[in-house]
């Protein structure tokens, strides 16, 4: 806006309305039109011989001087293709910047609903009149002025267009100006997106699209009345016709075509007295208030003469069936439907919103019988998944045949251009040659991308996110009870931090991977069960799932179709066995954001895994960690008997009082606690992806480190609490360690011995100089490796360090 007013424009410039002249050009070029130089042309609407004026230059330059000639009378167009500022000759087209279709006669509407489903899509709309539009195609530049007027030929053709807008120096309307042929009721000329908005056309696309068009050169033959190939089935068609049609919507220009069409049609099907009286009877309807706000009612001497003057005609019941498009449907009957006085359907004015470019309004689905374009409306949301033979709506649920038939039933819908009518959904909403749902190749769950957006990959396959938001109930209150259960599970302010600020990101930013998971370790009993209910309400149950922790054991790493479309996995009773087989099956269920998902009797798949974990144990060795671990944070609550228990309060009456708060299905199901915790997370200070991305240490985490040693790291660790020799001053030599694996009669693989030494925090600083009878009297020269807690140590100095030298 501050770029319009610093050009001088008005905000308000008579009707005129710059924001559609802006948004006309910027969809035409493609460029900026405050700076592209574009060809226009002033022409009087009325008087045909005043002098037209043309002028090269920008909208914002010229804005003022189209106002003052819209003043008096002129229209404002402009060229539909770039020109070299030296003419308006074929010699001055620079390139071809789009195609277009002038739609403009008795089906114009009609065409127009053709046009906007074809594929390759129109780019946008320009309404220039009531019912008149122009259709346009932006294509990719090119230079040869036959090839484009062959491409425009074909076009109006297939549409029915204007035949003379056919040659690439053609001038049309600029949206945003007023068409002032009829000065007493000007018309805003606006501009809207169509499905190809935003995109160039490559002219071989609309070649290969027209191959079939033949080019029917001339205007057209006049056909004497009586001509068979215009008359109408029957005089009942006629007359059906006539009750569908409200001739007070029709300009004089369409009523005279349409009666034109009428007394064609039936001119061969009674005597011509009868069909008079039948279209008389249809005129007497006309009863409006004209634009100057005097009535205009029918004038039957009018009506007369104009009726007398059809002698030969173009039109015939072909062009009845387009202007009133519902009689293809009704055709699939027997008979038209009983002549009894039909409801006019009302006529809505839609405002269109401020431009850069827009939208079409809604269709209007109420009818039993809907166009194709009314489909589109209908079935909103839907896409065909094609592997699977399934729909799925735009709530995320999936169709078979059946249910898509009984839930988008009870219509009958058009699905071909010569009328045919099915009611059955799932055929017109698949099968239909006029209009279908989009069809993708397999589904992704992305809570990153807008529910329906359908992406891609590398190899041309299409996808449909299924994620649909859940719409999580909350309730304005004070969270204390929550909160103060957790302080008594986890009394260390820095742990409840760390947990709170899990909790929130995950309701806030639900699919935000967080590669750690907490692990949360007490004597049973202790109310874990209360962090269960917070997150599966504030994550929505969808999205939450339990596996059992035998089932991740057992078979979660190969059948683990459970994990597909969650957010949100709890784990009770985590204990891993003395392998530890299951830590490495749950670190890619921990950081991975895509995995391979496998279900029963189903094939492997790639599937989005933006889940997060939580997992409960009443084991502190449940899952093991070292000093580099960075997948698991460890939560030891002191809570660890039950004499722990009773100490804090936390007997029946606790436990009762506050699930009765919480509210869940064993308790009212009223869901108050509930949605008072959700209510506190959502609001909850923290910004998308401030959580760490290693597991952050907590006040547990040393005892964790020390619970997570096995057998190997705790004998090492006894050594170095006892001074061993070889075990002293930060120091350890594993020729020592050997010593006591033997006295030990224990036998360990070398590379299991650094694991275990560089688990305790110690690092590898190289051989000792020479073998020590301290460290292992039995090979007295046996150069061991040396490890130190400094890892800049110097090996000279390990002799001393052991009071060896």
């Amino acid at each position: 806006m501050a770029d319009i007013l610093s050009s001088g424009v008005p905000v308000k410039p008579v009707a005129q309305n710059y924001h559609q002249a802006f948004a006309h050009i910027a969809a035409l070029t493609g460029t900026d039109p405050n700076t592209t130089i574009v060809n226009f042309r002033c022409i009087h609407d009325a008087i045909k011989n005043a002098p037209a004026h043309s002028y090269d230059g920008t909208l914002p330059q010229l804005w003022k001087t189209f106002l003052d000639y819209q003043a008096r009378g002129h229209g404002v167009f402009l060229n539909v293709n770039q020109l070299d500022g030296n003419g308006r000759e074929l010699a001055n087209v620079q390139f071809i910047r789009a195609h277009v279709v002038d739609l403009d006669n008795l089906s114009a509407a009609q065409n127009f609903e053709r046009a906007a489903a074809w594929f390759p899509s129109p780019s946008f709309a320009v309404q220039t009149s009531p019912s008149k539009y122009h259709c346009y195609w932006p294509v990719t530049p090119y230079r040869d002025n036959d090839r484009y007027t062959l491409i425009q030929r074909k076009l109006r053709q297939l549409f029915d267009g204007d035949k003379s807008v056919i040659d690439p120096t053609r001038m049309l309307r600029l949206a945003g100006t007023l068409h002032l042929k009829d000065t007493s009721a000007p018309h805003l000329v606006q501009c809207w997106s169509l499905a190809g908005h935003g995109y160039q056309t490559p002219p071989e696309a609309l070649e290969g699209a027209l191959a079939s068009v033949n080019v029917i050169d001339g205007v057209g033959g006049r056909h004497e009345l009586g001509e068979p190939s215009l008359a109408a089935p029957s005089l009942d068609w006629i007359r059906f016709a006539l009750k569908l049609l409200d001739p007070n919507d029709l300009d004089r220009g369409d009523w005279i075509s349409f009666s034109a069409a009428v007394k064609q049609a039936g001119w061969t099907l009674t005597d011509p007295d009868t069909l008079f009286h039948i279209w008389s009877d249809w005129c007497a309807r006309y009863n409006t208030i004209g634009h100057d706000g005097k009535p205009r009612v029918n004038d039957p001497g009018e009506n007369l003469k104009q009726w007398l003057s059809f002698r030969n005609t173009e039109v015939g019941w072909p062009s009845i069936e387009r202007r009133v498009p519902s009689l293809l449907a009704y055709r699939t009957l027997a008979t038209p439907p009983a002549q009894t006085a039909l409801a006019q359907p009302a006529v809505t004015t839609a405002t269109l919103p401020t431009p850069p470019m827009p939208a079409p309004p809604e269709l209007d689905c109420s009818g039993e019988m809907l166009t194709h374009m009314e489909q589109q409306q209908w079935f909103k949301g839907c896409v065909l998944i094609g592997p699977e033979n399934r729909i799925i709506g735009p709530r995320g649920i999936r169709y078979d045949v059946g249910s898509f038939n009984a839930s988008y039933g009870g219509k009958r819908f058009i699905i071909d251009a010569l009328g045919k009518v099915t009611d059955e959904a799932w055929k017109a909403a698949t099968r239909s040659t006029l209009w279908t749902v989009p069809k993708v190749d397999g589904t992704c769950f992305r809570p990153d991308l807008p529910t329906g957006e359908i992406t891609g990959d590398g190899l041309g396959r299409s996808y449909l996110n299924t994620y649909v938001p859940a719409r999580i109930e909350t309730l304005a209150g004070d969270p204390t009870p929550f909160l103060r259960h957790l302080a008594l599970v986890l009394p260390n302010a820095d742990d409840q931090r760390i947990l709170i600020e899990f909790l929130a990101h995950n309701a806030r930013y639900p699919g935000h991977k967080i590669p750690w998971a907490p692990v949360i370790q007490s004597v049973e009993g202790v109310g874990k069960n209360v962090f269960k209910h917070v997150i599966r309400h504030v994550i929505d149950k969808q999205y939450f799932y339990q596996p059992k922790a035998k089932q991740l054991n057992d078979s979660g790493s190969k059948f683990n179709g459970w994990m597909d479309s969650k957010l949100f996995f709890l784990v009770d009773e985590i204990k891993v066995d003395e392998r530890r087989d299951m830590v490495e099956t749950l670190k890619p269920f921990v950081t991975e954001t895509e995995l391979e998902i496998e279900g029963k009797g189903a094939n492997q798949r790639m599937a989005d895994t933006p889940s997060n974990w939580m997992f409960f144990s009443n084991h502190k060795d449940a899952i093991p960690i070292n000093a580099n671990a960075r997948r698991f944070a460890i939560f030891f609550s002191p809570i660890q008997t039950l004499d722990d228990l009773r100490s804090r309060g936390m007997d029946d009456t606790y436990f009762n009082s506050l699930y009765a708060w919480l509210g869940d299905h064993q308790n009212g199901a009223h869901r108050m606690g509930l949605r008072i915790v959700a209510n506190y997370l959502l609001t909850y200070p923290i910004e998308r992806g401030a959580l760490p991305t290693r597991a952050p240490i907590t006040s547990s985490t040393a005892e964790a480190l020390i619970e997570s040693r096995g057998w190997l790291e705790t004998m090492i660790a006894e050594a170095v609490d006892d001074q061993r020799n070889g075990f002293r001053a930060g120091w350890i030599n594993t020729a020592a360690l050997a010593a006591l694996l033997r006295e030990q009669r224990k036998d360990v693989k070398p590379r299991t011995i650094g694991d275990a030494i560089r688990a305790l925090g110690y690092r590898s600083v190289g051989q000792a100089g020479r073998g020590y009878f301290q460290d292992d009297v039995v090979f007295p020269n046996r150069r061991g490796r040396l490890w130190n807690i400094d890892p800049l140590a110097n090996v000279a100095n390990y002799g001393r360090s052991q009071s060896y030298e």
